[in-house]
């Protein structure tokens, strides 16, 4: 589907407006973070990857979800020990 949309003034930059059923197509919703970037002179928006911190993901493992070690026998080659 191809629309028009118009550049508009955002205080001291330039901004487009996403219609609510572009959103819903792609399943943004409001703070969601995009990528922007050009390719071939076209603009490309793209979802953005998550960014994990490693502190933010061990906060994140309490007793109920770690789980249990696994013995997997003898040393059989050149395993770095």
């Amino acid at each position: 589907m191809v629309m028009r949309i118009e550049v508009q003034k955002w205080g001291n930059s330039a901004a487009v407006r996403l219609p609510a059923h572009v959103l819903k197509a792609l399943g943004l919703v409001l703070g969601d973070h995009l990528e922007l970037s050009t390719e071939g002179g076209q603009i490309v928006l793209a979802r953005a990857q998550p960014e994990y911190k490693l502190d933010d993901l061990l906060a994140g493992i309490t007793k109920a979800n770690r789980h249990a070690a696994v013995e997997f026998g003898p040393p059989v080659g050149g395993e770095a020990w």
